[in-house]
C-alpha cells in the first residue's frame, strides 16, 4: 500500500474504549507455611478498558478481543498457586469522542438506570459493592 493512502486511512481510524471481562482461576494446594488469606467461595472477575484505534465500531471489537487475548496470563502466586487470567468477553464498546488524548480525555461512560426510590448509597452498594467494602 503507497504512503499516502495509507496515511489516509489511518487518519479516518478512531480511538475507542473497549470494555473486557477477565476471569481468575486459582488451583493447586498453597503452601501452607506461607499461606496467609482466608479461603472463601467468590469468584474473582476483572473489568477493563482498553484503548483501541479502528476504522469503525465492529473492528474496534474484534481488535479489542485480539488484544484482550493477549492479555491472557498464568502465574504462580506467593503460595505455590497457579493464577490464571482467561478472557471472558467484550462487554462494551464506546467511541471516543475527543480528538486529542490527554488528561481529562473521558475513556468511558455509562448510564445506569434504576428506580427512583433507590437512594444513591443503594446504587452504589448494588454495582459497585467493592466500593462499599473497601470504605468500612
Amino acid at each position: 500500500m503507497n504512503k499516502r493512502l495509507r496515511k489516509k486511512m489511518t487518519q479516518q481510524w478512531e480511538w475507542f474504549a473497549v470494555k473486557v471481562l477477565y476471569e481468575c482461576k486459582i488451583s493447586g494446594n498453597p503452601t501452607s507455611e506461607k499461606i496467609n488469606y482466608e479461603i472463601d467461595n467468590l469468584n474473582t472477575f476483572e473489568e477493563t478498558i482498553l484503548l483501541i484505534k479502528a476504522p469503525a465500531v465492529e473492528q474496534a471489537y474484534l481488535n479489542g478481543e485480539k488484544e484482550a487475548l493477549k492479555n491472557e496470563t498464568e502465574y504462580l502466586n506467593q503460595f505455590g498457586e497457579t493464577v490464571e487470567w482467561k478472557f471472558i468477553e467484550i462487554l462494551d464498546c464506546y467511541e471516543l469522542f475527543d480528538k486529542k488524548l490527554q488528561t481529562g480525555t473521558e475513556l468511558y461512560s455509562r448510564f445506569i438506570r434504576v428506580p427512583t426510590d433507590l437512594s444513591k448509597e443503594d446504587l452504589i452498594f448494588q454495582y459497585y459493592p467493592e466500593v462499599v467494602k473497601e470504605n468500612n
